[in-house]
């Protein structure tokens, strides 16, 4: 086809030729070496590119010299910025759009990074378990964050809205108060409550979820610390608990 840039640009070889034209004027021979195809073939690829305009031939005696066009790959040219900047605009909604998942990601990792769940199993049964998490006396052995860690007063108004108080005293004499408000009461299965820490501490006002469940003599116990404002303060968390359960473990198994 006469005047068609872009078959005059479709095959490798054709822009080669160009390619090389691109540097200036040149002979047949010159545009033509190495290309590795056959001397039909080269003629053939030229006369396309002279029809199509893009490339012009001037004889000088017995040397045939060509030269580009470039007026002729306007077409072309324009045809393939304007394709460009579709497919930049694509990209940088793709971009966009992998961004924004990645945010996604990064916000569902979040979210699930602030809630802690540690389950563990006992050979002991659903009361027994209940009691020790409701029973003053029996949380006094066990809910501290600390092998050496005392508890030294616990407090406990079994119901929905009474108050749990857990006073714990380090190495140092140091004492740690957490208070809870029970919005959960279901003997032996379930307890929940509202998390209150010391003034500026991790996790206040969080929720505390507990769940008993016994089978064959094995009882597990599942909780759930959710609500917490980031990940340093489920880190800070998940340790704390893992400590006191710990002490708990002990108790249980004695």
């Amino acid at each position: 086809m006469v005047n068609d840039p872009f078959r005059a640009v479709a095959h490798p070889i054709r822009r080669r030729m160009i390619e090389r034209l691109g540097n200036g004027p040149a002979t047949v021979g010159e545009v033509t070496s190495d290309l590795g195809v056959s001397k039909p073939a080269i003629t053939k690829h030229l006369k396309i590119l002279e029809e199509a305009g893009v490339v012009v031939r001037r004889v000088v005696g017995r040397t045939h010299r060509l030269a580009l066009n470039p007026a002729a790959l306007i077409d072309a040219v324009t045809w393939v910025d304007h394709q460009r900047a579709l497919w930049e605009r694509m990209f940088d909604t793709v971009e966009e759009h992998l961004a924004d998942k990645e945010q996604t990601t990064m916000t569902d990792t979040t979210t699930r990074s602030t809630a802690v769940r540690i389950e563990r199993t006992y050979r002991a049964s659903a009361d027994a378990l209940f009691d020790a998490w409701t029973n003053p006396e029996v949380i006094r052995k066990w809910w501290h964050a600390g092998p050496d860690w005392e508890t030294a007063e616990a407090e406990v108004d079994l119901r929905v809205g009474g108050r749990l108080r857990v006073v714990m005293r380090d190495t140092d004499g140091i004492e740690y108060t957490a208070t809870g408000v029970y919005t959960v009461v279901e003997r032996p299965s379930r307890l929940g409550w509202i998390w209150h820490g010391e003034e500026g501490e991790a996790g206040t006002g969080s929720r505390c979820d507990l769940e008993i469940s016994e089978q064959d003599g094995v009882t597990a116990v599942v909780l759930t610390h959710s609500g917490l404002p980031d990940h340093h303060a489920a880190a800070e968390l998940r340790e704390g608990w893992g400590l006191c359960l710990d002490n708990l473990d002990k108790v249980i198994t004695r």
